[in-house]
């Protein structure tokens, strides 16, 4: 039987991709009892969801909230949504601006649904998210890289992105908070992309599920900047702000024409968010969001500083501070090896999984991303096998 091209396309797309190989084989070894092994290849919390927040799913459950819910989600997690955003990133929105999917990326998939036609070309910044291109393909459009460059900080180039601009550009999609970099785009870098999106009539699809988890300078969304509001869908999620990763709860912002858009794509492809998860999001987003935010955020900020303390003394080993998130990229390229090999090695050697840099796009190519989603002893234990690893093969070199 024949598939679709789209379907072909993924599958060209992931054999190309096998940096995901490592974490699939740790994960392996794991259902297989493997004793000792340490897997940091993936940005999943290491503790539970907050008590108030389930008791909110079970109360709902157990008072018969399962039933069908509208496509956007219902009226009054709308409005906790609206108010959240209001809050955090301090643009006055209400819940017509606002569009309950199950999880980020469905945001992110309906977005291009609405934006996106065949033949158009969308800018995407790499290093980028993996299921981006999926989602792109998917609308048979064009990705067009335009690079992160580490001696601008990981900042996007206002002059890469012009150069980028075509007749056939309909859209930047950007993530900041950056996963994997943890980069995090400043207001003058926002501006600059602003005035590109404004002056060829572009749509922006911001990711900024990593809003709630900066260190340092404060996350500034797209929708912020005169002229932008009309134009940009930011896309926003409970998995990483308040350690819900498996509830697959998150929403849109945008102007209300699209968010009537997505509901009509939501319709066709979930028919609304569970009701109870829903109501435990209505938990998480008001009682409980100021205490679970900022323990996650402190956590966080701790871990990154032990593991960036345990690495800074191993030899030809080198690492961007990230500025926000739950990962570091380690460059590795001064060992010899390339990534792809360096992963495989220290699996097999040392039982550590961390991620080959090449799943996240070319320009990551020599490093590798870990997940500091674990407590601070396994951190220096890492950072004790990786410094073994890169011992052993310096002197094998």
């Amino acid at each position: 039987m024949r598939y679709s091209k789209y379907v072909e396309a993924m599958q060209a797309m992931n054999a190309v991709d096998s940096a995901w190989a490592i974490h699939g084989e740790a994960r392996r070894r794991q259902r297989e009892g493997e004793e000792d092994l340490l897997v940091l290849s993936i940005g999943d919390h290491d503790f539970s969801t907050d008590d108030q927040i389930v008791d909110a799913a079970v109360d709902s459950l157990r008072s018969g909230r399962h039933h069908y819910s509208g496509n956007v989600g219902m009226l009054e997690t709308r409005q906790a949504a609206a108010e959240y955003y209001t809050r955090t990133i301090g643009e006055t929105v209400d819940l017509e601006n606002i569009a309950i999917v199950p999880g980020a990326q469905c945001g992110v998939f309906a977005s291009y649904q609405v934006t996106l036609d065949a033949g158009d070309e969308i800018i995407v910044f790499d290093p980028m998210y993996v299921t981006y291109e999926g989602a792109i393909l998917s609308r048979h459009a064009k990705l067009v890289r335009v690079p992160l460059r580490p001696e601008n900080g990981y900042q996007p180039d206002p002059d890469d992105v012009r150069a980028a601009v075509t007749p056939r550009t309909r859209a930047i999609m950007l993530n900041s908070p950056n996963n994997p970099m943890g980069s995090v785009v400043s207001r003058e870098g926002m501006e600059a992309l602003a005035a590109i999106c404004i002056e060829h009539d572009l749509w922006m699809i911001s990711d900024e599920v990593y809003a709630t988890l900066t260190f340092k300078s404060q996350h500034v969304s797209p929708r912020l900047i005169d002229g932008m509001a009309e134009r940009t869908l930011s896309v926003h999620s409970l998995s990483k702000s308040h350690g819900m990763t498996g509830w697959r709860l998150g929403w849109v912002v945008g102007p209300k024409p699209a968010i009537q858009a997505i509901g009509d794509v939501l319709g066709s492809l979930m028919f609304g968010t569970a009701m109870f998860i829903q109501d435990a999001a209505q938990t998480a987003l008001t009682a409980a969001s100021d205490r679970v935010t900022a323990n996650i955020r402190e956590t966080y900020r701790h871990r990154r500083d032990v593991i960036c303390e345990a690495l800074s003394g191993v030899p030809r080993i080198r690492f961007f501070e990230p500025e926000a998130g739950m990962f570091l990229m380690v460059d590795v390229r001064d060992t010899g090896l390339g990534s792809m090999e360096f992963g495989r090695k220290l699996l097999d050697e040392q039982k550590l999984a961390i991620l080959p840099g090449e799943g996240f796009g070319p320009s990551l190519s020599g490093q590798l991303r870990l997940s500091y989603c674990v407590e601070e002893d396994q951190l220096r234990e890492a950072a004790r096998r990786i410094a073994a690893f890169v011992q052993r093969h310096a002197k094998a070199a």
